[in-house]
């Protein structure tokens, strides 16, 4: 199956980096094990090394057959399973946005005042995305480049206006308390991440060099988190394990001169890569339905997608029980698993079974044919 390529590996690649810039915000000591966040550093560093490891079958997959996306590459191997594989992608991307949106209604719920309702910012942030999915991955990665260069902008300035604030005792030996923390909180980030997915469908639509661009994606990401990471420690210290957001509140603590309280700097960098995430996922959703029901445009799936995922995340943010749920990580990291290894690495291995049978019949063939051909003479 041919495709036209749509984006860069730049544009790309900096979709997914506006992307992971929402898991160095929406950290805290519940979902991460523990309020050791210098052990976290190890976590960025553990998941650093994996996710070059979990992209060997992807790598593989797109190197034998650069045309064909996982999606392509489902129906071509399975047959009529392809379909199962194409709602698993669709409907993994929208439990993601459904986590995301839901995790920031509750920090809506519990650190702005006055509280905005939170329905209103669900219909605001899906219906730009839905308009920005609708129009394409195109206009979806020129955005993110903008979206980047103001997130990067803030994230800095919040930095460095809190490292004057940053006290030595508050740092603490690193694994002091075990692996615990370290495991979990980098099943978490990993969880989180749905980057290699991404790439398992927008490959084959991608033009340029891959391999820096994925290389300088996950040493930005990382290298990035680890130095929050360290600056949150030592500017909070034992009070960053009862804050709910510590990003939020190291930034409502960070200023200098003028410039005070930059949790509205904060708010804006959620809100900016929060919609690159889910005006990309909705456009991805689209496209796994396109392809399941072999339709040019997957608008009508994109609105629809929209909706469960307004439902969902409202219901999610008013019940502690789904919460609970969703929020697990062992919720997320399963599914991501699937997504961005074990499924590559099955089609893979099918992949490569069926290139060594054919290989055998070629083979008996020619056999076949020199033995005819001996009696003959």
């Amino acid at each position: 199956m041919s495709r036209k390529c749509l984006i860069s590996a730049g544009q790309l690649f900096t979709l997914l980096l506006v992307s992971s810039l929402i898991i160095m915000v929406t950290t805290n000591s519940t979902w991460t094990g523990g309020g050791d966040f210098l052990d976290n550093t190890i976590s960025c560093i553990i998941a650093f090394a994996v996710n070059f490891i979990a992209v060997i079958p992807l790598g593989l997959l797109y190197r034998r057959k650069p045309t064909m996306n996982i999606l392509d590459y489902g129906y071509h191997l399975t047959g009529w399973f392809g379909v199962v594989i194409a709602l698993f992608y669709g409907f993994y991307f929208l439990t993601i946005d459904c986590y995301y949106l839901s995790v920031f209604q509750v920090f809506n719920a519990n650190m702005i005042e006055p509280e905005m309702p939170s329905w209103l910012i669900v219909i605001a942030v899906l219906i730009v995305a839905v308009y920005a999915a609708w129009k394409g991955i195109e206009s979806i990665s020129r955005t993110s480049v903008f979206i980047l260069v103001m997130l990067l902008l803030g994230l800095i300035f919040i930095l460095l206006t809190a490292v004057p604030q940053v006290k030595s005792e508050n740092f603490k030996p690193i694994l002091y308390n075990g692996w615990d923390q370290t495991i979990q909180s980098t099943m978490l980030f990993l969880g989180r991440s749905t980057g290699l997915a991404t790439l398992a469908v927008l490959l084959p639509a991608t033009k340029g060099n891959k391999k820096i661009g994925f290389t300088v994606w996950n040493v930005v990401t990382y290298l990035l988190m680890s130095v929050i990471l360290i600056i949150m420690v030592g500017v909070l210290g034992n009070a960053i394990q009862i804050q709910m957001f510590p990003m939020h509140t190291l930034a409502a603590t960070s200023g200098i001169g003028p410039f005070q309280r930059m949790d509205s700097i904060f708010l804006g960098i959620w809100l900016m890569g929060m919609f690159i995430k889910i005006a990309l996922d909705l456009y991805l959703f689209g496209s796994c339905m396109q392809r399941i029901f072999h339709i040019r445009r997957g608008g009508i799936f994109i609105m629809g997608g929209a909706i469960a995922v307004a439902v969902i995340s409202i219901l999610i943010t008013k019940s502690v029980t789904l919460q609970h749920l969703f929020f697990d990580v062992y919720l997320l990291a399963p599914l991501t698993l699937f997504a961005s290894f074990v499924i590559p690495l099955v089609l893979l291995l099918i992949d490569t079974i069926k290139c060594k049978n054919k290989t055998i019949r070629r083979m008996e063939e020619t056999l076949e044919v020199q033995n005819e051909n001996s009696v003959l003479d």
